[in-house]
């Protein structure tokens, strides 16, 4: 069961009472949209931030064995990681009130919401890199610049979430 489908199974009888009021639906609607793609996005943001700690994870362990070498690429990696991860916490909700200057219109939203499931598929590629890293790896290196790669692919294609919402970009 998605979000959308939880929330509205969550509704009250009061809630299900004032959706047959006109004009009041498509208002709740938006509002359940946007209450949606916040929980959606904060959901991203902490499996993100897992994945930061796995890198943390490898960094003690190096750390551990006075293997050094690689502590500042992993350092860098797992930056450019909590960067992401703030954006996605803290980007815009995907929603527009009365007086906004922004309109933000239901395809649009739907839009939206179909860029959010894109958006875990791809988190779940960055997570499943980085839990998969270990110190004792001869390939660390290597896996680090893939998971690298990763981040930065997912910052460009998250790039286009705003640029999705206001029409301009970053």
């Amino acid at each position: 069961m998605g979000i959308e489908e939880r929330i509205d199974e969550s509704k009250n009888w009061f809630e299900r009472a004032a959706e047959r009021v006109p004009g009041y639906r498509g208002y709740k609607d938006k509002e359940l949209r946007r209450e949606a793609d916040k929980l959606e996005r904060r959901y991203l943001a902490e499996r993100l931030e897992g994945a930061r700690g796995a890198l943390q994870k490898v960094q003690r362990d190096l750390s551990r064995q006075a293997s050094l070498d690689l502590l500042g690429l992993i350092d860098n990696v797992a930056r450019k990681l909590g960067t992401i991860r703030d954006r996605v916490e803290f980007a815009d909700y995907g929603y527009a009130g009365l007086f906004d200057t922004t309109k933000v219109g239901e395809e649009t939203l739907a839009e939206l919401h179909r860029f959010d499931v894109e958006l875990q598929e791809r988190v779940q590629g960055v997570e499943t890199l980085a839990a998969a890293l270990s110190a004792d790896s001869p390939s660390l290196r290597v896996d680090m610049d893939l998971l690298e790669e990763r981040i930065d692919a997912f910052a460009a294609y998250f790039a286009g979430r705003e640029h999705l919402i206001t029409g301009a970009g970053r």
